[in-house]
């Protein structure tokens, strides 16, 4: 029986060494598998980003000084060109949102964090969009105290979360508009950006903060953009420590 046992305890280790084997072998597929994704999104993006920045720079060239091309361009043809400095703008912030949430994912992005105030960023963020609220004739209001205290942050990095909040508001909401608040809750800064529009059912709530995700596929073709917005401010605002989370009914906004 002691035999027995020692030559059952050997075949046991020998095939612990071998799992032990094939879990590193799989352990170095996967990192290998994630280097590969880095450098592909690094090196896709460079390729894509110095062409789309040559289409953009002689389209604002030619609607901006169309005199140095001819005495006068027709106007179908400035069409043309507004329309291929447009998609190409579109392309180029798709790739650059693609290069921030695989930085995010990897755990490459650094934070530059100071002491800012929230109410300059908030400011900032609504001159920003302030243009797409007055074209469709939306409302936009901040209500944020100005004794509220400073915070800690990447200042950049929490105005583009803010920034993709409101153009979702923008984007989604036909009438009324849309209002940030701003408070403290014990300790934390608590930030909402709530709009009126049409709203979304509970079960599509969750897959929201996934890339590349929308509540309804006709969306897409509907209001435009990508379904990164959302999964990169998550990372951005879990980066510093806090979370961001949805609330929204269908006809009572979001």
């Amino acid at each position: 029986e002691l035999k027995q046992a020692l030559e059952d305890l050997a075949l046991a280790n020998r095939e612990m060494i071998r799992l032990n084997e094939m879990l590193s072998a799989a352990r170095k597929a996967v990192e290998d598998a994630r280097k590969a994704k880095e450098e592909f999104v690094a090196n896709v993006s460079h390729e894509l980003r110095t062409p789309l920045n040559m289409i953009i720079g002689f389209s604002d060239m030619i609607l901006e000084t169309p005199e140095v091309y001819a005495h006068r361009l027709p106007s179908a043809l400035l069409a043309d060109v507004a329309a291929i400095r447009r998609n190409s703008q579109h392309l180029a912030d798709l790739v650059d949102d693609v290069l921030d949430l695989s930085e995010a994912d990897t755990g490459r992005m650094q934070l530059s964090k100071e002491e800012c105030s929230f109410s300059e960023i908030a400011q900032e963020a609504a001159l920003t969009v302030s243009a797409l609220f007055q074209k469709k004739g939306l409302t936009l209001t901040l209500d944020v105290p100005k004794d509220i205290p400073n915070v800690y942050c990447d200042r950049t990095r929490i105005r583009q979360v803010l920034l993709n909040l409101l153009s979702n508001a923008g984007r989604f909401t036909e009438k009324g508009g849309a209002c940030v608040r701003a408070g403290v809750d014990g300790g934390m800064l608590v930030i909402s950006v709530s709009d009126t529009g049409p709203g979304m059912q509970r079960e599509k709530l969750e897959r929201l903060f996934e890339p590349f995700q929308q509540a309804d596929p006709t969306i897409r073709r509907r209001y435009g953009g990508s379904g990164l917005g959302l999964a990169i401010s998550k990372r951005l605002v879990e980066m510093h420590g806090g979370k961001i989370w949805l609330e929204s009914e269908p006809n009572r906004g979001t």
